[in-house]
């Protein structure tokens, strides 16, 4: 898998990280899937009542779950939620075992979401993980394995599907 990530979107994930370092933020990926693929266009923030930490951050996931619904509403059903974002300031882009908890979460209920990390301080990196549920005879248990990311300048505006002409 790939994940293609909007050069828009990571200069925003770098804004908002920058905005209330050194505590974390974060908040949701939107795209699409193409196959294997993940095509991050859209993102959105924590939300207003989003909890934040020095090591950890909990979004404010009713008005997450609004944005998801408002976008893909808005995008005739092309954005779809594709995983969360987070920010380590003055870190490493690891998953820290709440990361994989939470991944695993997300898991139970999205099929192979994404858990991208962006680290630093003055500079910013990310990495990104899909994240799937392996099932054993006794337990569950989360695959989160590392994804490739391709960086893309995309335009500010993706152009809308045309609509289907009807002969009368």
């Amino acid at each position: 898998m790939t994940v293609w990530l909007s050069a828009r979107v990571m200069e925003s994930m770098c804004d908002c990280a920058q905005e209330l370092s050194p505590l974390e933020n974060g908040g949701i990926l939107l795209g699409w899937r193409s196959g294997e693929d993940r095509i991050i266009v859209d993102l959105r923030g924590p939300g207003p009542l989003a909890l934040h930490g020095r090591h950890c951050f909990v979004p404010d996931h009713k008005w997450q779950v609004t944005e998801i619904e408002k976008a893909f509403e808005a995008s005739s059903g092309d954005l779809d939620y594709l995983g969360d974002w987070h920010s380590h300031p003055d870190g490493i882009a690891e998953m820290s075992d709440l990361d994989s908890a939470t991944l695993l979460r997300i898991a139970r209920k999205v099929s192979s979401p994404l858990m991208l990390i962006v680290a630093g301080g003055s500079e910013w990196s990310p990495r990104c993980w899909k994240g799937q549920i392996v099932r054993s005879l006794f337990r569950s248990r989360l695959s989160a394995a590392p994804q490739e990311i391709k960086i893309f300048d995309s335009s500010q505006v993706w152009p809308r599907k045309p609509a289907i002409a009807t002969s009368v």
